[in-house]
This record gives structure tokens, C-alpha cells and sequence, in this order.
């Protein structure tokens, strides 16, 4: 068995310290945030506009399935603008401060260099595992959303 699964999350915090100082602790939290805002905007931004869509152009009426295909929009919008900066975010949080060359000075030059190497389609690498994860939760929290405004008495959107 791995002596380090023992540790727990004090003895992770521990180690990421002492063997990479402090600021260890706050790799990849830039592209974390902006994924976070990025996410946030394109999930309520892409719901209303889907839903207002699909309401003028197809005969989907106020109900589960205009809010379930409306979140299912949201959340493959979502991916796409999210996915690179998840890929940003994890290769920063990977690797190790050290003076080897090829390592990321921040977000920016993670972006450039996957580019320069990889070509745009290395920003979308896990993409398919991303959208598993955010597609499910997008569409439970606006069908949830949803169920609770109408309880509430709410008008829709």
C-alpha cells in the first residue's frame, strides 16, 4: 500500500510546503478562479438564451424537457470555454517548482506553450471527461433550480 495515502490532508499541506515553499499551495489558483468566473457566466448566459430560443423557434413549452434540453446546452458551452483553462489550471497544479526548463511560469505561458507544441486541440485534452462531470451537474442544478422557482411561485424566465 502507498505510505502516502496514510497522511491525510494536513500531511499533503505539510509536504507541499517544505518541498515547494508556501506559495506551493496557491499553484494554479489564477486559472482556477477564471475558470470558475468563465463557467459561472457561460452556464446562466447560455441557459436563458437557449431556453428563450427554443421556446420562440421549436414547440418546447415551459417544462422538464425545454429545461433539460436548455441545460444540456449549458453545460456543452460551458465545456468548451472551460476546458482550456482546466487544462491550465491542472498542468500548473502539477508540476514542480524547480529550474528545469519547460516549466510554466503562469497561465499565460502554460497557454503558449501547450499552443506552440501541441497546437489548439492540446487546450481541449479532456474534454469528453470534463463534460462527463459538468454536463450531469448543469443539467441537475438548472432542472433543480427550475422545480424549486416553480414551488416557489415564481414566474420563469
Amino acid at each position: 500500500m502507498n505510505p502516502n495515502l496514510r497522511r491525510g490532508a494536513i500531511g499533503e499541506v505539510h509536504r507541499i510546503a517544505s518541498e515547494e515553499g508556501i506559495m506551493g499551495l496557491w499553484k494554479g489558483v489564477g486559472p482556477a478562479m477564471a475558470r470558475a468566473a468563465a463557467l459561472t457566466a457561460s452556464q446562466l448566459a447560455t441557459y436563458d438564451e437557449s431556453k428563450r430560443i427554443l421556446i420562440r423557434w421549436t414547440p418546447l413549452q415551459e417544462g422538464f424537457y425545454l429545461h433539460f434540453i436548455s441545460s444540456t446546452i449549458a453545460g456543452s458551452v460551458s465545456t468548451l470555454i472551460t476546458a482550456p483553462m482546466d487544462m491550465i489550471k491542472t498542468r500548473l497544479m502539477l508540476q514542480r517548482e524547480s529550474s528545469e526548463a519547460g516549466a510554466y511560469k503562469n497561465g499565460f505561458h502554460c497557454a503558449y506553450q501547450v499552443m506552440r507544441t501541441e497546437g489548439p486541440r492540446g487546450l481541449y485534452k479532456g474534454s469528453l471527461a470534463i463534460f462527463a462531470r459538468l454536463g450531469p451537474q448543469t443539467m441537475i442544478t438548472f432542472i433543480f433550480c427550475e422545480k424549486l422557482r416553480e414551488l416557489a411561485g415564481l414566474k420563469a424566465i
